[in-house]
């Protein structure tokens, strides 16, 4: 009986590796040097954001936050956060359940609620998704490549 457990156990890991070492390759939407890659917040609101990898966490505007149910934000720690052009707005930090790039999911991300400058975009992926992935762009193929670590 302990060897069919074992072989069990054994199978049971071998199906389950893929999900441990999981990658996707992501379509990039490019205007110049801007990057555009889709996402989803809290399963509840997908949209177009921008990819920021010098941006330390992740923002959303306040209607994109209400729509996801964000947690935290009412009652978040207020920061100050400096744009690409060197503004200061104030944002109010808060917590997405999940946020989902393809197939890839980061959970518990802090996120900054705060205004978003760009027409038609719902937000900026920043590194609080990003580092829980190994991550590349591929400019020439159009694509953001992640990987479970």
């Amino acid at each position: 009986m302990p060897r069919r457990i074992a072989a069990v156990l054994v199978v049971t890991l071998l199906l389950a590796a893929p999900v441990f070492a999981r990658r996707d390759q992501v379509p990039l939407e490019t205007r110049g040097s801007v990057l555009i890659v889709e996402a989803s917040i809290n399963q509840r609101v997908t949209g177009r954001f921008l990819l920021d990898t010098g941006a330390s966490v992740c923002v959303v505007s306040k209607d994109t936050a209400d729509e996801a149910g964000l947690s935290g934000r009412k009652d978040g720690q207020k920061i100050q956060m400096t744009t690409a052009s060197g503004a200061r707005v104030e944002a109010t930090l808060g917590e997405a359940r999940r946020i989902d790039v393809g197939n890839m999911v980061a959970r518990d991300v802090p996120v900054a609620v705060a205004p978003i400058p760009f027409p038609g975009l719902s937000g900026v992926i920043g590194l609080s998704f990003l580092r829980n992935f190994k991550y590349s762009i591929d400019h020439q193929r159009g694509v953001l490549q992640l990987e479970n670590d």
